[in-house]
């Protein structure tokens, strides 16, 4: 039996101490790149795709951009967070995109998630910005999740898919372009598939509960 698929590298690429926005203090990093690579019998053979630095935490295990290490020469916390907040919002239009086309429920409901989700209040105005940006951008949603995947932990993986499936139900239907759009954004964010499928049958689940439960 021939045994192929594909697999991930995460090569070290420097290790020392910084200032973690997540714990709040001095604590140790590796800095690691990841590749995905196709493999024969376990052996990696093509490479596929070289994802961006990324830092990871030794004490909170939270992954951050490589810009995290540029604290001391000028970037903060809050510049950290500004492109966070950024990616957010740019990966839930991408979202709303995957079927073709934005129906104004879908825009109402980027416009509720995204300002839960960041410290800053988006307007209409730079939301509505974004979705004609996004319509004629060439970084889709998995390159852009990317880059968000390299700013959190597990949980907020978890979060994010959690908000583009509430993107893509806020219409009413969960189309199978939205639903491939969502495996391409979790595997940005470093998340397997079955991971992703399982936490998007028990949102429709609950979605489905929601809906039974009688009004008054």
């Amino acid at each position: 039996m021939i045994i192929f698929g594909t697999k991930a590298t995460r090569k070290l690429l420097d290790q020392g101490s910084f200032d973690c926005p997540q714990c709040q203090q001095t604590s140790n990093f590796e800095k690691r790149r990841a590749r995905s690579w196709f493999h024969l019998y376990f052996i990696p053979i093509i490479p596929l795709k070289t994802y961006p630095p990324y830092v990871e935490c030794k004490s909170c295990k939270g992954t951050f951009v490589e810009g995290v290490l540029n604290a001391a020469t000028g970037a903060t916390s809050d510049q950290i967070r500004a492109e966070f907040e950024t990616a957010a919002l740019a990966i839930l239009v991408r979202m709303a995109w995957a079927d073709g086309k934005i129906e104004p429920e879908e825009v109402d409901a980027i416009e509720h998630v995204v300002n839960r989700m960041c410290a800053r209040d988006f307007t209409r105005a730079e939301i509505e910005a974004e979705i004609v940006a996004a319509k004629e951008s060439l970084d889709d949603a998995l390159s852009v999740a990317t880059r968000v995947g390299n700013m959190l932990n597990d949980e907020g993986k978890e979060m994010i898919v959690n908000a583009v499936f509430h993107i893509a139900a806020a219409d009413g239907e969960f189309a199978r372009e939205e639903e491939d759009t969502i495996l391409e954004i979790g595997a940005g964010l470093g998340l397997r598939p079955a991971h992703v499928r399982g936490l998007v049958r028990d949102l429709i689940e609950q979605a489905q509960k929601s809906s039974d439960q009688p009004t008054h």
